[in-house]
């Protein structure tokens, strides 16, 4: 029984014969004939087009395909953040132009914990909050926050 190499792919056999018939007809176009030069400018062209399709496009889709059905898509790891790098952040989402309210808000409130519980401010745990009432002061999320002179 005859062994054979390894599978070749659709790609490579693409690739093969768009790059013979470019050379190929490149060297017909020597003979005299301007058309085999426009049909090697053709083929070229093509070439150059399943190329960029097959590396760009139809081979990240295949990839995914094949691992939504067997179940095996990698997926990228969340970045490692430090403390301050979150504290950064949550900051940013309090500050910028754009965030929806409901990112603010809850933005607001991991940050307060996080200055309560792993910095020890609870003055400006309590500062985050206040800043953000002030923004929305109808927020049910921030209702547990109420001091008791407020009820």
């Amino acid at each position: 029984m005859p062994t054979f190499g390894p599978a070749t792919s659709p790609s490579a056999v693409g690739r093969t014969f768009l790059g013979a018939a470019t050379v190929l007809t490149a060297l017909l176009g020597l003979t005299g004939d301007a058309r085999w030069f426009a049909a090697s400018g053709a083929f070229g062209t093509v070439w150059w087009a399943w190329d960029f399709l097959s590396d760009s496009v139809f081979g990240p889709l295949g990839s995914w395909l094949l691992g939504i059905l067997t179940g095996s898509a990698t997926v990228e790891e969340p970045p490692d953040l430090t403390l301050d790098d979150t504290i950064r952040l949550l900051e940013d989402h309090l500050t910028a132009d754009g965030v929806t309210r409901h990112v603010q808000i809850q933005s607001a409130l991991r940050l307060s914990e996080i200055y309560r519980l792993n910095q020890k401010d609870p003055v400006k745990a309590k500062a985050v909050i206040e800043r953000v009432r002030a923004r929305w002061p109808d927020a049910p999320e921030l209702r547990l926050f109420e001091s008791e002179s407020e009820k």
